[in-house]
């Protein structure tokens, strides 16, 4: 049996799922966002609870995301959103996924394979307004869709682009991003263009931009019930999904002076118990956090004390415990009245909460609960 997991509780998506759609009013369709294995929650577990909600679409990043899906006898909408590769041509046209174009020499290689087998590729017309990472320029917009009025062996259901400033409403950019979408759709509109779906809004594009919502959304960390700031989080009601855990394996008595772990990164300033937890950055758990984030045994916050191993990292329980052999650990989630959020490990290591949860790596056991 695996020492140390992560739960992952689907009701927490469910409710999480059902705040998005509220703010959305219920007129936007959803694309939920599984890529990077679900934000670290299980792509393929958390896929079932998807679909049985019925949401429109799953989001993915690459196209062995897809493939794994596919796989696993998952029959619904998927979106790639990164460029796929030329030789991916004949994975979109035998699986049916649908290809974010973002550039005009994937489409003509599209084309000609799909006007090769006699087939259609369906994908979705990814504009760049701004962040200067996936699209085409919106300039370009009419010559790539009289390119596929040419080419009716390319079907594009979509129009659609990415916020980069969706969680900094203090700025305007975002706005200016959502401007220059609606113009675009506008000329291509009054072009002869209509398209099924129009998506803008990330998660934080659904709380703080209304006028971003169109009839497709794409949240993503939301859905598992975190935001860029945990503020963010708190004002939407989301509810954290993963929860963490491990158990003590050994407890060491050290005197006042001895050291733990590699490099001798601390020094123990009196006479203490070691616990020691089977988790490390092989797990996931970043060794930049060594002598500076805390777990849960017993309701109770301890610190981490020495550098972070690949297998292991070590825990100050005091000069006295009643800590026990193979206590439950929690490194993220709630034990008792505390709970740990990836926020607090993020702000120590100048990163996101995104970083942390996807971090927790394959070796970490999760399981779905409440499905």
């Amino acid at each position: 049996m695996a020492i140390t997991v992560a739960e992952i509780d689907a009701n927490c998506i469910r409710h999480n799922l059902e705040i998005i759609k509220n703010l959305t009013k219920r007129n936007s369709s959803i694309l939920a966002m599984v890529k990077a294995n679900a934000y670290g929650h299980s792509m393929l577990d958390v896929a079932r609870v998807f679909r049985k909600e019925e949401v429109e679409y799953l989001g993915v990043a690459v196209v062995e995301e897809a493939k794994a899906l596919r796989a696993n006898g998952d029959k619904g909408k998927i979106l790639v959103m990164v460029s796929p590769e030329p030789d991916d041509a004949d994975f979109f046209i035998d699986n049916n996924v649908e290809t974010a174009f973002s550039s005009f020499n994937i489409l003509r290689y599209f084309a000609q394979r799909a006007k090769e087998r006699n087939a259609t590729i369906t994908g979705h017309l990814y504009i760049d307004t701004g962040m200067h990472r996936d699209g085409i320029s919106c300039d370009r917009t009419l010559e790539f869709m009289k390119f596929v009025n040419e080419n009716p062996q390319i079907k594009i259901v979509g129009l659609m682009t990415h916020l980069a400033t969706a969680d900094m409403p203090e700025i305007n950019f975002a706005e200016k991003q959502i401007s220059l979408f609606e113009k675009t759709r506008k000329i291509l509109l009054e072009n002869g263009f209509k398209f099924q779906y129009y998506h803008v809004a990330n998660s934080a594009g659904i709380l703080n931009y209304p006028n971003s919502h169109y009839n497709l959304v794409r949240p993503g960390i939301s859905l598992y019930g975190y935001m860029p700031t945990a503020e963010m989080a708190k004002k939407m009601n989301l509810k954290p999904a993963m929860r963490w855990q491990s158990k003590v394996m050994l407890i060491k008595k050290i005197s006042k002076g001895s050291t733990v772990g590699y490099g001798m990164t601390y020094i123990a300033p009196r006479d203490t118990y070691i616990a020691i937890i089977p988790v490390g950055y092989g797990d996931g758990l970043q060794r930049s956090l060594s002598n500076n984030f805390q777990c849960l045994i017993k309701g109770k916050r301890y610190n981490n004390v020495g550098s972070i191993c690949m297998d292991e990292f070590m825990v100050d329980l005091g000069e006295e415990t009643d800590v026990k052999l193979s206590d439950e650990i929690v490194l993220l989630g709630k034990q008792g009245s505390e709970e740990i959020l990836p926020y607090e490990y993020s702000d120590k290591i100048n990163s996101i909460p995104y970083e942390i949860t996807c971090d927790v790596s394959g070796r970490v056991k999760k399981i779905l609960i409440n499905e």
